[in-house]
């Protein structure tokens, strides 16, 4: 039996205190009582009804949706006007009417050029003003000025430039045609006017801004050609712009550039800075030529030196062209660069740490002893924390870098952790201290506490929602439109649309308590089983306390069915809670999640290990788009891991860690500490950033889950894990 809605809930429970209000024996007149079975009967038939009327109106929308593309391509909207009113006028009451009448205003505007007759013109503009004024509020508004802009501009109207001033553009070709238009009525204005002057140079010094910050720029409007004759493009200008392109990376716009420079309607330009945006192209494709130009004593012109920032910002794309472990790397030849280019001494600090980040484990003594020096000069924390990691792992006095950290640095609950354990006279103290808060290091403060049972005693405060429920019932539906618009993009599988809403309604909330509202809302997702969203609330609320918030306790039931057999399997098997905070780390519980290297879904399962999980274990799996299936996810994920228990029993430090870095880079941390770090040392000492971030959270994770399932026995970390040597 589905779960009654929170407002229907309420309903009921204020007819049934009605029901018990009216039975008072001690009133002497018969007062009217209500038959709740019969209320609840009724309430369950108009339900129906109305969801009857959503599953039909959800097909209309997508036929009209369907209609509509057709008659946008065949170039038929305007013939079929009435049909299309027709249909969007039957929405009524459907969470994504508004949507409906988007498209449809969308795919007018599309048709309209400067032909179209100035009425219809006028009167779309007008439709689409009426409408707004009625939605104010509405998430699609932004958009739906935006489409007012394109409109005047698609058919030339003079009133772009005055609506623009109330509408900022939001893209380069609207920012563009805005400006032409502004131009365009300025010259138009009388030659008395006294301020034509000033407006024209607004005009073109915003055209400019635009010019140097944006690669791909048509230069073939009037006012480029207005903002060219007066001198705008100079050699100054270009490479400015120049600069610009190459800290984005941009090598077309580089190339755009050269194009321009090189048009027939413009003056030719020396050949010289031809030749330099080409250099500077071949540099992002091809940062190891930056050796040539760096050892050519540079051309300074009224004191300046024109390629100086390519040499400046490809330093560190060079250094990555260079194998880390190449004999004696030594930073003297750079130093003779940076003399030679005229750096500054921060500049010349950016490359010593870029130079140590790169070479950082090199075995060259000579190296080791220099790198350890500047790090104690240079005084980075991000390099200071990579020297304490290699300490850790080797086994060295840990002081020295501890006492090198800035405050803030020294602050951070990891490197509280190792003074502890450095400073014997205040170990206790200090862990006792970290065992309070929140995190993966006051939980192993904890265990190293108790040691006896590896700190099971350690508890976190679950704060609840602020907001009594009279209040939370108020906030739901005061925004139950947009709630309902949610709800019914992702009954559609638009989970990225109903996404930028949920995060629309969220950031767009009223200011008084509105941390509180953001989160009950967000409790309000997660009951939904909108459980991205109950994440992704919690983040935008800043509620990192709200552990329940932020853990949801997601698809259990799938959980439940894809653990069973390999609880059959295996004796160890890995446990529910240990698959939950994989995924909620891995995808913070977006089923629809993808990452750069292709990994899918809530476990981000690549597609190779999906097949070859599949194939190994008999499990059914077909296309990629399986893992976009939460079920289908979980089955390979969870089997996926108990793979990895196989190989690492009960550890689930080097199942996390091989889960995400793969087994292969485990092997190769477990060889190089030779089985003499504790557990503690090898989790400090993992060399990638996310992997180690990784494995902490996974654990942290597991023993909330384990506390918000109330598990009799919650457990910080196995035997196995807290007592061998890695």
């Amino acid at each position: 039996m589905k779960k009654l809605p929170l407002i229907s809930l309420a309903i009921l429970t204020a007819l049934s205190q009605s029901i018990r209000a009216n039975t008072n024996t001690d009133k002497l007149e018969k007062t009217p009582t209500v038959n709740l079975v019969k209320e609840q009967l009724k309430w369950q038939q108009n339900r129906h009804r109305a969801e009857l009327k959503q599953l039909n109106q959800r097909a209309t929308f997508l036929q009209f949706e369907n209609l509509l593309k057709s008659a946008v391509k065949n170039n038929r909207v305007f013939e079929n006007r009435a049909v299309f009113l027709s249909l969007i006028h039957s929405l009524e009451d459907y969470p994504l009417q508004t949507d409906a009448w988007f498209a449809y205003f969308d795919s007018q505007i599309k048709l309209v050029t400067r032909d179209t007759p100035s009425t219809e013109v006028i009167a779309l503009k007008k439709d689409i003003e009426d409408y707004i004024a009625k939605h104010p509020l509405h998430f699609l508004r932004s958009r739906l000025e935006q489409g007012i802009l394109t409109l005047l501009n698609n058919s030339g109207s003079e009133h772009l430039a005055d609506y623009a001033k109330k509408i900022k553009p939001n893209n380069l070709e609207m920012k563009i045609a805005t400006l032409n238009m502004e131009y365009q009525l300025a010259q138009k204005s009388s030659e008395s006017n006294k301020n034509r002057p000033t407006q024209e140079a607004d005009i073109l010094n915003r055209f400019e801004t635009l010019w140097l910050n944006n690669g791909e720029l048509s230069n073939d409007s009037e006012l480029w050609k207005k903002w060219y004759s007066k001198g705008g493009r100079t050699t100054d200008k270009i490479y400015q712009k120049a600069e610009n392109l190459f800290t984005k990376n941009d090598v077309k716009g580089l190339a755009l550039l050269a194009g321009e420079l090189d048009n027939p309607n413009s003056t030719k330009e020396d050949s010289t800075i031809l030749k330099k945006l080409q250099l500077y192209a071949d540099l992002l494709k091809n940062p190891i030529n930056l050796k040539t130009l760096a050892n050519t004593l540079p051309d300074a012109e009224n004191g300046k030196i024109r390629d100086q920032f390519a040499v400046i910002q490809g330093f560190s794309r060079y250094l990555r062209m260079l194998p880390e472990n190449m004999n004696n790397p030594d930073f003297s030849p750079y130093l003779q660069w940076a003399k030679n280019w005229q750096l500054n001494d921060t500049q010349i600090r950016d490359w010593k740490i870029a130079f140590i980040s790169r070479f950082f484990d090199n075995q060259t003594a000579h190296f080791q002893q220099w790198r350890d020096a500047e790090i104690l000069a240079l005084n980075a924390d991000n390099l200071i924390e990579r020297r304490l990691r290699m300490a850790i792992w080797q086994k060295t006095d840990l002081t020295p870098w501890l006492n090198a950290l800035s405050k803030e640095g020294k602050e951070k609950q990891e490197w509280r952790y190792w003074l502890a354990k450095s400073d014997q006279q205040k170990t206790r103290e200090i862990l006792t201290a970290l065992s309070k808060k929140r995190g993966f290091y006051p939980m192993l403060a904890k265990a190293i506490l108790n040691p006896q049972n590896r700190g099971t005693d350690y508890r976190i405060e679950l704060p609840q929602s602020t907001l009594d429920e009279k209040t939370k019932l108020a906030l739901i539906k005061h925004h139950r439109a947009a709630l309902a618009e949610i709800a019914e993009l992702r009954q559609l599988d638009r989970l990225g649309s109903a996404k930028q809403r949920w995060r629309f309604l969220l950031e767009n909330i009223s200011a008084k308590s509105k941390q509180a509202k953001q989160i009950a809302l967000s409790e309000y997702a997660n009951r939904q089983g909108w459980f991205d969203l109950g994440v992704d609330g919690s983040i935008i609320a800043k509620a990192w306390s709200h552990i329940s918030l932020r853990l949801p306790n997601a698809y259990q039931d799938y959980f439940d069915i894809a653990l069973a057999p390999l609880a059959v399997k295996a004796d160890n098997a890995i446990s529910k809670t240990f698959a939950m905070a994989i995924a909620r780390q891995e995808s913070a519980w977006n089923p629809m999640a993808q990452s750069s290297a292709n990994a899918r879904g809530l476990m981000q399962l690549l597609p190779s290990t999906a097949k070859a999980t599949a194939d190994n274990n008999q499990l059914p799996y077909q296309t990629e788009k399986d893992l976009f299936k939460p079920l289908n996810n979980i089955l390979l994920g969870t089997t996926h891991l108990n793979e990895l228990n196989m190989k690492y029993p009960n550890n689930r430090i080097l199942i996390a860690a091989a889960y995400n870095a793969g087994t292969n880079r485990v092997e190769k941390w477990l060889a190089r500490s030779g089985g003499k770090l504790a557990m503690d040392e090898f989790i400090a000492s993992i060399p990638f950033f996310e992997t180690r971030g990784y494995v902490q959270n996974v654990l942290a994770y597991d023993f909330y889950y384990q506390l918000l399932q109330h598990k009799e026995n919650p457990q910080t970390f196995s035997q196995e894990e807290f007592d061998r040597l890695y």
